[in-house]
């Protein structure tokens, strides 16, 4: 994969981009953790197309901002902790590779630059628990104790005036929280690993458009809704999963005259703007155009 710079970071940002931009292996019978959590689609295409992928350096500032907090960590070691150490093992003839942010005591810790969103949302839990129960799996493999999961979540897009002033019943995080995962026995995590490499195998023997897409979790998927909104306003009163339930919160506003209810389409938000491979999957492009209509 080729970084390119064409949205001008300034040089020595675009260096350092280069050189801390993880160049990890991934084929049927070797992955890392990030790389088995990818929708087996994405996966198989970006083996395919590994030499004619381009992604550029501003698309990268966050993953940046990750090796940052790793250098800050250096300086909290202990004794009792380890960090940015990788661990690798074989499952059959499979091999698996992993490095945490850092481990103490028994709890493995992954630190996470991330949007407000996906705390509201729930949207990145799922990954976030396979991630680390493979992590886990590493390093029980290797001899080191696990008994806790623990997610430190750095909101990038965080408000200071909209943690101030909640309104009652309103959920907004903290800046930072630590967020507790649930940890898996052994043979459930490595029945997840096996499933895994399983289905890259078989999707890697197909060509490109018989590969089934990435499921609506791995597509980060939004379903539609509809957000009652005063007119002129840009944020939602309320956002519901239907236009009845919509209708019905409209309907029991003293000025509801005041408001339009809004349809907000759903969309692969990770197809549309994310993943690397978008412009070689059929399913990509096909949201694409239905999005433009």
């Amino acid at each position: 994969m080729q970084i390119t710079n064409n949205n001008h970071l300034p040089m020595p940002i675009y260096r350092a981009i280069l050189n801390t931009t993880y160049k990890g292996q991934g084929h049927a019978s070797y992955a890392s953790v990030t790389g088995l959590l990818k929708g087996i689609k994405q996966f198989v295409l970006e083996q395919r197309y590994q030499e004619e992928l381009e992604e550029d350096a501003s698309d990268r500032i966050w993953a940046l901002m990750g090796s940052a907090i790793h250098s800050v960590l250096e300086k909290s070691e202990t004794d009792d902790n380890l960090a940015e150490i990788r661990l690798q093992t074989n499952i059959d003839d499979k091999i698996l590779s992993g490095g945490v942010d850092l481990y103490e005591n028994g709890v493995i810790y992954d630190f996470k630059f991330t949007s407000v969103w996906s705390y509201l949302s729930n949207a990145r839990i799922l990954d976030w628990v396979r991630q680390l129960n493979m992590y886990a799996y590493l390093y029980r493999k290797a001899g080191f104790e696990v008994h806790t999961l623990k997610i430190i979540a750095i909101y990038r897009d965080w408000q200071k005036s909209r943690y101030m002033n909640l309104k009652e019943n309103e959920r907004y995080p903290r800046q930072v929280e630590e967020i507790e995962l649930p940890l898996w026995d052994m043979d459930e995590t490595e029945a997840y690993i096996r499933e895994r490499f399983a289905l890259i195998e078989e999707a890697m023997e197909l060509p490109d458009d018989m590969i089934a897409p990435c499921t609506p979790d791995e597509r980060w998927e939004a379903e539609p809704t509809y957000a009652v909104i005063k007119k002129g306003g840009q944020r939602a009163s309320k956002v519901c999963d239907s236009l009845k339930a919509a209708e019905a919160y409209l309907n029991n506003l003293k000025d509801k005259d005041s408001f339009i209810i809004e349809h907000r389409k759903g969309s692969a938000k990770k197809c549309l703007e994310y993943c690397p491979v978008a412009s070689y999957c059929h399913f990509a492009q096909q949201k694409l155009l239905s999005e433009a209509v």
